[in-house]
């Protein structure tokens, strides 16, 4: 298990930067998701931990070791990591079990190890049936498969994937997130992992950091960062909502659109305010309490109904459970019931924040 000590570290690539003063501590057997669009950073960032890229300023530490920064600079090869890159890069001429063993047999491990431990990593990322055939024999998930296999098998202090996942499909895909956790903690490997799908950074992160433009907008445990976001643009990134303006006031949010006032008696920001509910945190009935709607719009899902509630002169999302659209039919009136929000105060940001995303 390693410590990753990141020290006012900037990134440009000629006149473009691409990393803005990043300072964290990823700590000893953390599992750490560097999440945002494409184009934040996240892959720079990865890609200099790892040794591939260095630094324009700032330092990467492992422990208590320097492995980056100033006229310090040691190749990847000798700091104790493992990487699942993007792409498959797995050896079309060795078989999976060969493309495995790799890692150990460059390092002088004994045959029976070697076996032993490529058996059971091949076992965990379910290719121990494919243990003699070439890559090319294989489908891109399972050669994505390999490469994780072949990162894990050396158990190293450090690993880092990018967007390892992106070529599973989508059950295999979920399922392989919790698997990746529990071997990472079983071996109580520091983990830190590149990814844009936000899914995956909540199932497997201890914490996230969000990153646009070059900064992290936050960092924190995913429970921090959805329900308490920093700003609109981690809001809008992680999760659904929709935002609203409004005025607060008097214990209550005067919804402009909606025509309608909230209860909020907590009252941490006044006057103009930028209001964000997420779909899920607001409920409907047939009862006359609640704030009145029409029912415009309802998808089946499956497991959800996603419905769209005309409100005022807004239009509302509502995620309710998949039984809803047996209930209720377009058209009908509905009574919201609005569970939880976040407010932001309006400085005429928000815009312009989630414009970031395009």
């Amino acid at each position: 298990m390693s410590t990753i000590t990141i020290k006012n570290l900037t990134k440009s690539f000629g006149n473009t930067p691409v990393l803005k003063e990043f300072n964290e501590v990823i700590q000893d057997g953390e599992f750490v998701t560097l999440l945002g669009p494409s184009g934040c950073g996240k892959t720079s960032m990865l890609r200099i931990i790892a040794g591939f890229e260095t630094p324009t300023t700032g330092e990467i530490w492992i422990d208590d070791r320097q492995v980056s920064g100033g006229k310090t600079f040691l190749p990847p090869e000798k700091r104790d990591i493992g990487m699942v890159f993007q792409s498959y890069a797995v050896w079309p001429h060795m078989n999976v079990f060969d493309n495995v063993a790799y890692p150990l047999q460059i390092k002088h491990v004994g045959k029976e190890e070697i076996k032993t431990r490529v058996s059971r990593i091949l076992e965990t990322v379910h290719l121990t049936q494919y243990a003699d055939r070439l890559p090319n024999q294989l489908s891109g998930g399972q050669q994505q498969r390999i490469a994780l296999a072949r990162a894990l098998v050396a158990e190293p202090k450090v690993l880092l994937l990018d967007e390892p996942l992106s070529n599973l499909d989508a059950k295999l895909r979920e399922s392989m997130r919790f698997e990746i956790k529990d071997i990472t903690k079983a071996l109580g490997i520091t983990v830190v992992y590149v990814t844009h799908d936000q899914a995956e950074a909540m199932a497997m992160s201890d914490r996230i950091l969000l990153i646009n433009n070059g900064i992290v907008q936050q960092a924190g445990t995913p429970d921090e960062i959805y329900n308490h976001p920093a700003n609109q643009f981690v809001a809008d990134f992680l999760g659904k909502v929709d935002f609203f303006k409004g005025t607060a006031e008097n214990d209550v949010i005067h919804i402009t659109q909606w025509e309608a006032d909230l209860p909020y008696p907590e009252m941490e920001h006044k006057g103009s305010i930028e209001l964000a509910i997420r779909p899920e945190n607001i409920r409907f009935s047939k009862s006359g309490e609640g704030i009145p709607g029409v029912m415009e719009r309802m998808y089946y899902l499956g497991d959800v109904t996603d419905c769209r509630v005309k409100v005022g002169k807004a239009t509302v999302r509502v995620i309710a459970d998949g039984f809803s659209h047996k209930e209720w039919k377009e058209g009908d009136t509905v009574f919201l019931h609005v569970r939880e929000f976040i407010v932001f105060p309006d400085d005429g940001s928000t815009q312009d924040q989630l414009r970031i995303r395009t």
